[in-house]
């Protein structure tokens, strides 16, 4: 374990973005590392050049360090380790997947790691992991998706001294790139969902069952999970919560669009503009509206009001990430079919989206607007 002192030397510097009222594109990026010799502009375009490598092979652990070193992986932490407020994360997750969606999505895995060990009450793991979470020198994932769907496939089961984790988990993203991973379980002898922060890497216990063959984000190293009687102490846990009480927020919070829709959509529209001004002034027209529409009731609007608006902003938004890729596959005709063209691979980020945290009420909504 490294020294706290050597910690508070790697410490990354507060995030400091401009607040731009009305961003129209994701490749206006500014300084948000400001004792960082690297621009976040100059990352940006990196992951844009790179995006078809990353994506064929794969996001590397020298990757994820770009995005360290220019203070990305500290966004959801506390101000005093480079935490940055929501409509900044929101821009950063707008232009990462933008850029890279393969590199967003490893980046986006790390966030609600960093964010509910930040918000726990586990001093000891806090101290171990949330500066090195924050710096870059670990990297977190998530396995708990299946805690929003009817069926939960991972469990946890009392014993003394802590829980034993048993059953499967479908998706665990940079399974291979990551240090650790906030496991989350349900205990069914008290309908409870159990969250822990496990080291990462295969062992009996805990292991990949195979990396999925997704047609998206092909390179963010998915794997699906078992776990076969995972042994996790009591100072591993980040929190025991109701069941129902968890899922009615995590709902409430997924109702609202995620920015990697917008970011996705308006990267498609930057790239139109050069063959399709005019289609692309349209089609940025009604995604900026309802963005701002979005990011409002998000902002403005006390989370558990305004849910029927929420959920038609968020359906809105992944059927214009669609047509905005769309629009720009048309434009660039056959070429576009290349598996390493830019619309090609905007188009299978956008139908990601579509799957992307979702859940029932989602889906009913997105299918509703595309067939009305």
């Amino acid at each position: 374990m490294v020294s706290s002192t050597r910690w508070r030397s790697a410490r990354p510097a507060p995030v400091n973005l401009p607040r731009l009222e009305e961003p129209t594109s994701v490749t206006a990026v500014t300084t948000l590392h400001p004792s960082s010799t690297t621009l976040p502009a100059a990352v940006m375009a990196e992951l844009a050049t790179d995006a078809a490598r990353l994506e064929r092979e794969g996001v590397t652990g020298a990757d994820v360090q770009r995005l360290a070193a220019a203070g990305l992986l500290a966004l959801y932490g506390p101000p005093e380790l480079g935490g940055a407020s929501a409509a900044e994360q929101r821009r950063v997750a707008e232009q990462l997947a933008g850029a890279s969606p393969d590199a967003w999505f490893v980046w986006y895995q790390h966030g609600p790691v960093v964010r509910m060990l930040a918000a726990s009450d586990n001093e000891q793991s806090k101290q171990r992991h949330l500066a090195a979470l924050c710096s870059g020198r670990e990297l977190g994932a998530v396995s708990y998706s299946h805690l929003r769907t009817p069926r939960p496939s991972t469990f946890a089961e009392r014993v003394e001294g802590g829980w034993r984790l048993t059953g499967s988990q479908p998706w665990c993203t940079a399974w291979p790139l990551a240090d650790v991973v906030l496991a989350g379980a349900l205990d069914r002898a008290a309908d409870r969902v159990v969250f822990a922060l496990v080291p990462a890497g295969d062992r009996p216990e805990l292991h990949s069952t195979g990396l999925l063959d997704l047609a998206a984000m092909g390179g963010t190293s998915t794997h699906a999970l078992a776990y076969e009687g995972l042994a996790v102490g009591d100072a591993q846990v980040l929190a025991v919560r109701d069941r129902a009480e968890f899922q009615a927020q995590d709902t409430g919070a997924n109702t609202n669009v995620q920015s990697s829709t917008f970011g996705v959509a308006l990267a498609a529209l930057d790239l139109l503009e050069q063959r399709q001004p005019a289609a692309a002034a349209r089609l940025r027209e009604r995604v900026l509206e309802v963005r701002t529409r979005a990011y409002r009731l998000i902002d403005e609007v006390p989370a558990q009001e305004r849910h029927d608006e929420r959920l038609a902003a968020r359906a809105q938004a992944l059927v214009l990430g669609v047509e905005c890729a769309t629009a720009l596959l048309t434009a660039r005709g056959g070429q576009g079919m290349d598996l390493a063209d830019p619309a090609q691979r905007l188009l299978r980020a956008a139908a990601f989206q579509i799957v992307h945290s979702q859940a029932a009420h989602i889906r009913a909504a997105t299918l509703d607007l595309l067939v009305a």
